[in-house]
């Protein structure tokens, strides 16, 4: 239910009264920052603002991950500053949950009306990452570590408001979104490389590598999984030609680990497509559209190297040789292997329930002209970075929650005929394969802002196996 609708029901006197009320507000708190270093907070607050009045809870939760996603790290952490390092979109989501409050308590809600079968797991994971956090307290650890650390993996609680409140006819508007926020990326992406390249050099290159670039696997994904479901040729047409900046954009990152999670991914679309009791009459013809896709990709990225004379494909055929041929002269490989050797070492003193958050590591930098040591708190791995923090239990716990998300959409994508629910379905199956896979040598799924889309799609999952599933249509 929207704020729209209760808006509606108050009369002009009292109508006229709330919108002073929240103008008044707004000036209260925005004025006095006028004079301050964090002049931005004005602009920050007139959002919320405009989100709170004339939004919603979908609404909201479809902003949130459009911003955490297409705004660059570096525009939060030096334009869109807040007090005590609070960031602008963990601003936005504490608005969020005192909105989904207020919902609550204007319509009574006093009971959990929405109880879903993914709630058990990611409780557990919520509930296992306050333990860690005492944990951590209890040996010690470093409270300022702890918070870095905790602050996103806490997002995950998004979940619950998307299982509350969230529109889950929506399903298909967050799909489009996430490709839409990806293919704004992927132009972001070739701005800073035609910036950063000298085109008068014939070979020359420029790796652009960020933390929303994990987005490129997953709206490829994405856009198979639509050019397979989708029926109308106008969304196709659209689809497809937000393909080729973000399949560019994914060629530019020459990123091993998200080529072999892409690859994954369209097994997985493959394999559905196989065993699907729905599609069996063009199976033939879906398979050819699923390998048609990395196809697609080296297409362009031929053309877009003979129109540059820049060195895309030796670079990334250099780095696909290191690993085959002799893996030793590859530096970042070396490095990585040091780096997961130094985390196992911390996991063997506390393998069970690990060192809690907080918990941290010395390791060599060599991003600078002169190597020093860093202190990090987890590592390019996401179950060693579970396994320090909460250890062998944590990471159970984990797989728990997106194995079990990969489970519910199977059958459902198996047992119903809804186009959006299956489409949905088979979008979620072949991005979490991939990341699962990918979270080998990426942390990726449980250390950074993204994790606003996890949850939103785990949350809308969710919700379309309690609406969809014929177990629960026929109770």
């Amino acid at each position: 239910m929207t704020f729209r609708n209760d808006i509606n029901r108050l009369n002009n006197q009292n109508l006229l009264l709330l919108l002073l009320v929240c103008l008044a507000q707004v000036l209260l708190i925005s004025v006095p920052f006028y004079f301050s270093e964090f002049f931005s907070v004005i602009f920050i607050l007139t959002i919320i603002s405009v989100v709170g009045l004339i939004g919603s809870i979908t609404l909201s939760v479809l902003y949130l991950c459009f911003i955490a996603a297409v705004i660059p790290t570096w525009v939060y952490d030096e334009i869109l500053l807040l007090p005590m390092d609070f960031k602008f979109y963990e601003g936005i989501y504490a608005f969020i949950l005192g909105l989904c409050v207020v919902i609550w308590m204007l319509n009574g809600r006093l009971n959990w009306q929405y109880k879903t079968r993914l709630d058990r797991p990611v409780i557990v994971l919520i509930g296992m990452l306050v333990f860690s956090v005492g944990l951590g307290l209890f040996y010690g650890q470093s409270v300022s570590q702890m918070l870095r650390d905790v602050r996103y993996p806490l997002c995950y609680s998004l979940f619950f408001v998307v299982t509350w409140f969230f529109d889950h006819r929506k399903s298909q508007t967050f799909v489009y979104l996430v490709i839409g926020a990806a293919a704004i990326v992927g132009i972001e992406y070739l701005i800073e490389f035609l910036a950063m390249v000298n085109l008068s050099i014939s070979g020359s290159f420029f790796r652009v590598a960020r933390l929303e670039g994990v987005l490129f696997p997953v709206s490829i994904l994405s856009i198979a999984a639509i050019l397979l479901m989708e029926r109308r040729l106008y969304r196709r047409l659209l689809i497809g030609l937000a393909l080729l900046p973000i399949g560019l954009a994914l060629l530019l990152t020459v990123g091993r680990g998200m080529w072999i999670a892409l690859f994954v991914g369209l097994g997985v679309l493959g394999y559905l497509v196989w065993v699907d009791p729905w599609g069996r009459q063009k199976r033939l013809v879906r398979l050819a559209t699923v390998l048609f896709i990395p196809l697609v990709l080296l297409i362009v990225a031929y053309f877009f190297q003979k129109q540059t004379s820049t060195g895309v494909g030796d670079v990334a055929l250099r780095r696909i040789t290191r690993v085959a041929e002799n893996y030793e002269k590859d530096h970042s490989i070396v490095g990585r292997l040091l780096v997961y050797g130094i985390a196992l070492e911390e996991i063997r003193k506390r393998p069970f329930l690990g060192g809690g958050h907080g918990v941290a590591i010395q390791v060599m930098s060599t991003e600078e002209a002169t190597p020093t040591l860093m202190t990090v708190g987890g590592v390019d791995s996401v179950y060693l970075t579970l396994a320090m923090r909460m250890g062998i239990v944590g990471v159970g716990v984990f797989l728990w929650v997106f194995c079990a998300g990969l489970w519910r959409a199977y059958q459902l994508f198996l047992h119903t005929q809804e186009e959006h629910v299956r489409l949905f379905c088979m979008v979620f199956m072949a991005i979490y394969a991939a990341l699962l896979v990918f979270g080998i040598g990426d942390a990726t799924l449980f250390v950074n802002r993204l994790i606003f889309i996890h949850a939103t799609f785990l949350g809308i999952l969710a919700k379309l196996d309690r609406e969809y599933h014929p177990q629960f249509q026929t109770a």
